[in-house]
């Protein structure tokens, strides 16, 4: 008789290579620009091995610095764990209660919701207490939302200082679905986090789907995606200004929806050859200074 053989999670799969892709981009940035930062894991053990396997490919970078790893959780660290944080400046604990935390410099918290790591009401306080300040960043992982509950969240980390987010849906291949909520104080860090979101393992059994677009729409993570949610977002802002200029769509492209500010010319391009938006010049290639209307 065959062993049997345990599935692997998909959400977590993809979350996990979300969160190495993004530290791999994280890491040597704050080490270049500050003394001191710090990185809580609200999650799975595994996830902070990843996270502090990481922190271990940038040890040259570490001398001379401060980098706090926090691991939330009610029972001691693992052993194996503990052996990963070897690096000079590289410091290991773990806290009971989120609350106990204090912080300095610059932040990324992940904080799972979805699996229970960590309560809802728990995870928004961690984050309206530890997100003021300079270089503060979270990745949660919540149970499905409704557009309205999406806005809602967004509206409470714009109100924390954190104006720049993506809210995105990992729906697996029998129907469960996670919220991933990331969100920062700098547009830079918001592409480069989009960049890895579309470049994660298309193979996974995951798709995307902006939990605010009205079609509920599923994507195949691709370097290259389907854009018609894009498409329908940006036609519905282009009614909505009357008048503005690609750039303009390119930066509601990067806080409003799940793809990249790059995305936004395709869409257009291909709008404005079905004349379903004029453009001024009317030829050449779309640069960020052309004017769009919609057709009247």
């Amino acid at each position: 008789m065959s062993e049997r053989v345990e599935r692997r999670d998909p959400h977590a799969t993809v979350m996990r290579e979300l969160l190495v892709r993004y530290l791999d981009a994280w890491t040597p940035a704050v080490l270049r620009s500050h003394r001191r930062a710090t990185y809580i894991e609200a999650g799975r053990d595994d996830f902070a091995a990843a996270a502090l396997r990481v922190f271990g490919e940038f040890a040259d970078r570490l001398a001379g610095h401060d980098l706090d790893v926090v691991v939330v959780r009610a029972e001691p660290l693992t052993a194996a764990l503990q052996e990963l944080s070897t690096p000079p400046g590289l410091a290991l604990r773990s806290v009971k209660d989120p609350a106990d935390l204090t912080v300095t410099g610059p932040l990324l918290a992940h904080l799972d919701v979805a699996t229970g790591a960590v309560d809802e009401p728990a995870a928004w306080r961690l984050v309206a207490t530890l997100a003021p300040g300079k270089a503060r960043e979270v990745l949660l992982t919540l149970p499905p939302a409704t557009a309205e509950e999406v806005t809602d969240h967004r509206t409470r980390l714009r109100a924390v200082g954190l104006p720049y987010a993506v809210a995105v849906e990992l729906a697996a291949d029998d129907g469960h679905a996670q919220l991933l909520l990331f969100a920062t104080g700098d547009h830079k860090h918001l592409v480069t986090f989009k960049n890895e979101l579309w470049a994660a393992d298309e193979f996974a059994g995951i798709r995307y789907r902006d939990p605010r677009d009205p079609e509920h729409a599923l994507v195949d993570i691709s370097i290259n995606p389907q854009l018609l949610p894009l498409r329908r977002a940006l036609l519905d802002e282009l009614a909505r200004r009357g008048t503005c200029t690609v750039a303009d769509l390119q930066q509601h492209t990067l806080r409003e929806t799940m793809y990249r500010p790059a995305d936004t010319v395709g869409v257009l391009t291909s709008a404005a050859s079905a004349g379903a938006i004029t453009r001024e010049p009317p030829k050449g290639r779309l640069s960020p200074r052309t004017v769009v209307s919609p057709r009247p």
